[in-house]
Order: C-alpha cells, then sequence, then structure tokens
C-alpha cells in the first residue's frame, strides 16, 4: 500500500528539515527511494537557503530546532510562496504553536514518531494537490503562450480591472508587464483618442467595457495611440481597432480582443474624403454641400438660426476655355478657389457645385452679411492677375433662407439671383428676397 501510494511523489522534489541526525536520517532514508530529488537542512536557517535555492514542491519540517525554528522559516517562506504545501512533524503538543501555525497556513500536522503509513498518505494526498496545480500552471502558460503569440492585442478582464495583456499589447502601449501597466496606468484610459462619434466618450473603463460585453451583436470601434508624449486626435499614427469579446470559460472574466483596421478606416476616410471632394480644387464636391446644407437647415429650425448662401460662376469662362485651353480654365478654377478659401470662415461651406460655378453656405449670416462677403469676394477676383488672361471676373447670387424653404427652394433663389446678375452685364452681386431681386452693385 506504501509503495503504490508513494508513485504519486515520485515525479516530485522536497525538502525536510530537522535538527534530530537519527529521526532525520531514517526519514530521508524512507522519502529518497520514492521522491525525485530530496533536500536535506538541520535547522530553519539553512531549510530558508534552501528553499530560496533549490524550489522544491514540497517542505516537511520539525518545529523546535536551534538558530531558528521551523514556524519562522515557514513565515518567512510564506512571504515568497504562499501556495507552497509545508507539513510539521512534531511531538508536542505546544497550543501556541499549533495556533501560530494556523496563523502562518501550515497545510498538515504529522505526529512524531511518525507512523509511515499515514505519513505516506498524507504526503500523497499532498502531492496530488501539487500535480494538479502544477498541470494547471502549465496548463495556464500553454494558454498565456497561445496569447502572447497571437498578433492582436487582448486583454482579460472582470470588467473592473484588467488581470492580463498580452505581448502584442504591452508593445504597443510600450510596457514590459502587466504589473508595469498596473503600476503606471492601471487602465487602457489613457491610451484611447475620443472623437465626438466614440461610444467610450467621456466614459471610463468599467463603464464602456460594459457596453461591449453587454452588446456581443454590435461593432465597437475604438482610437488608441501608443505615444501619450503626442496624443493628438489628427495623429496619422493613431491607430483603429475592432473589439471582439469572448468569455473565459470557467472564471468571471472576458476576453477582449482589438483587431487592427487602422488601414481599412484610412481606406475608408479617403474613400469619405474623395467622394466628397471636388478632384480638380479640392474643396467639397456638390454632393458634400448638399449633405451639409440639409444638416444647418436642420439647425436653422431648431435653434431659429440665420443661414445664407452666395452662388457664383466665371464670367465668359467658355472663351477661357477656348481661347487658351482647358489647361488654363482649371489653373483659373484652382485660382478662384484658393481666394475664396482664404476669405471665408472654417464654419463655412464652399463647393464647386459644377462646372464653373460655386456656392458658400454661412451658417449664422444674414442676407445682409452674406453680401458683404460676396462684394469682397468678387472685387477680390477683379483684382487679381491670372494667367494667359489679365483679368478674370464672376457673377454673384445671395439668398437667405425663409421659413418655408427646403434645401432646393433655397439654392434655386440664390441661382435665380445669379442669372439676374449675369443679365445685367456680369461682374456683379444680386440678392434674392421675398419681394424679387434687388440689385447690390
Amino acid at each position: 500500500m506504501i509503495e503504490a501510494e508513494s508513485g504519486l511523489i515520485d515525479k516530485l522534489s522536497i525538502l525536510y528539515v530537522e535538527d534530530e541526525d537519527s529521526i532525520r536520517e531514517r526519514l530521508s532514508r524512507f522519502l529518497q527511494r520514492r521522491t525525485q530529488t530530496l533536500y536535506q537542512a538541520s535547522n530553519g536557517r539553512e531549510g530558508l537557503e534552501m528553499f530560496l535555492e533549490y524550489k522544491p514542491d514540497i517542505i516537511i519540517t520539525d518545529i523546535r530546532m536551534p538558530v531558528m525554528d521551523g514556524l519562522s522559516m515557514a513565515e518567512q517562506i510564506r512571504e515568497h510562496n504562499a501556495d507552497i504545501p509545508i507539513i510539521i512533524t512534531t511531538g508536542h503538543n505546544d497550543e501556541e504553536f499549533f495556533l501560530r501555525s494556523i496563523d502562518i497556513g501550515i497545510d498538515k500536522y504529522i505526529k512524531k514518531p511518525i507512523n509511515f503509513k499515514e505519513f505516506i498518505q498524507i504526503l500523497a494526498r499532498t502531492a496530488k494537490t501539487v500535480i494538479q496545480q502544477k498541470e494547471l500552471e502549465a496548463k495556464n502558460q500553454f494558454i498565456k503562450t497561445i496569447l502572447d503569440i497571437n498578433p492582436q492585442m487582448l486583454l482579460i478582464t472582470d470588467g473592473e480591472k484588467i488581470s492580463y495583456l498580452n505581448k502584442s499589447f504591452l508593445k504597443f502601449i510600450k510596457c514590459e508587464s502587466i504589473e508595469q501597466f498596473q503600476d503606471k496606468y492601471g487602465s487602457i484610459d489613457y491610451f484611447l483618442i475620443e472623437k465626438e462619434d466614440s461610444f467610450y466618450r467621456n466614459r471610463p473603463f468599467s463603464e464602456w467595457v460594459k457596453t461591449v460585453v453587454n452588446e456581443t451583436d454590435k461593432d465597437h470601434m475604438l482610437i488608441m495611440t501608443g505615444d501619450l508624449q503626442h496624443k493628438d486626435p489628427n495623429n496619422s499614427d493613431n491607430a483603429s481597432f475592432m473589439i471582439r469579446v469572448n468569455r473565459v470559460p470557467g472564471h468571471p472574466e472576458w476576453l477582449l480582443s482589438f483587431s487592427d483596421i487602422t488601414k481599412l478606416e484610412q481606406e475608408k476616410e479617403l474613400y469619405m474624403v474623395m467622394s466628397n471632394q471636388d478632384y480638380l480644387t479640392g474643396i467639397f464636391n456638390r454632393k458634400k454641400f448638399y449633405d451639409e446644407l440639409n444638416k444647418e437647415i436642420d439647425r436653422v429650425r431648431r435653434y431659429n438660426q440665420k443661414l445664407s448662401v452666395i452662388m457664383f460662376d466665371v464670367d465668359h469662362f467658355k472663351m477661357v476655355n477656348d481661347t487658351h485651353g482647358h489647361q488654363v480654365g482649371d489653373v483659373v478654377l484652382q485660382e478662384i478657389s484658393g481666394i475664396v478659401q482664404r476669405a471665408i470662415r472654417k464654419t463655412d461651406v464652399f463647393a464647386r457645385y459644377g462646372g464653373e460655378e460655386f456656392t458658400v453656405l454661412m451658417p449664422g449670416t444674414s442676407g445682409q452679411g452674406a453680401t458683404d462677403i460676396a462684394e469682397r469676394l468678387r472685387a477680390e477676383i477683379e483684382s487679381t492677375p491670372f494667367p494667359h488672361k489679365n483679368t478674370i471676373t464672376c457673377s454673384f447670387g445671395v439668398a437667405e433662407i425663409s421659413e418655408t424653404d427646403n434645401a432646393d427652394t433655397f439654392v434655386n433663389k440664390a441661382d435665380v439671383a445669379l442669372y439676374k446678375a449675369k443679365d445685367k452685364g456680369r461682374n456683379r452681386v444680386e440678392v434674392f428676397d421675398s419681394g424679387g431681386i434687388i440689385c447690390k452693385k
């Protein structure tokens, strides 16, 4: 029976600490035949040194010994390893020692003289626990290795704290270990780039992660930086990630994977820019103009704000193309676009409406204010020298939105005013109001 039980300890190492030579020699012979490695010490000080050097799987120790007693040794060992099994052998029934043993966390007690059958049973049960723990640690280490070699950034959280970051994640945030991350940051919120539509905007990790784990059927994207010294929403080095979430089996935790979609988002953003941008001048195109116009009309209705639009085109532009060629015509359109961009506000929406026709949408601006801007633009374009043709002029139409206007009727008013300006000789500004067309120049 003893031999059968001892089969569980033959792959483990044991540290045996006993000050009485005869007892130590007898039990050592018994253990040497059954364990992989046996370390022997005659007092607590030697035992502590051997533990620190060899890291055994199980410790067996007497209590009362010279230099350092067994419990003092056990206390110091617990500071280094809270889980290693410690078995006490004692011939005393001292209540104080037993109470202290409980505080230290001694696993088992064996009375002297030792009953070898009882001893091997206790040792076998302890060995079984150690082996199971080793197998669990090996499995966890294997899982950790798999997670660490994954190129995706991964984290494990209970919804409040982050307990694990894989190597890809640590590399991105420039940390050597999870401990360094926890000491220095504790949360990945420091690395998030917030934008107006960010689902995590103005929310701590413990809040926005609940959204992620409770809405697994939805896509959640976030933007991060690995360079806190140059944290900027417009930094081209910012990275975009799509988050996927899985429950960790057997644990109240979730595994969050961060798929890098930066290139995809950059391509998407480039597509959006190209789909909204005029290829020749770089300003907005007609589609983008109407997108912004509809937004501004909603704002006008909601907040009772003013809104005006300027529409203008280049006088005799066909003659410029026919006389000097389309390349010169393109340069003229580009130069005019530059003049207007420098003159208007960032909140204004400047677009190429089509051909040589342009629009400027001016939020919060009255018809009179837009007329003044249009006149200034007209004068500046007229005074600017252009290649191959010294003078270029433009005709302007201005309209202020009314309560009954929609996007089409609003723009049409400016268009009517523009054509009135052309009918009256070009190079002038005309305004549409409820009473009709009023000449402003």
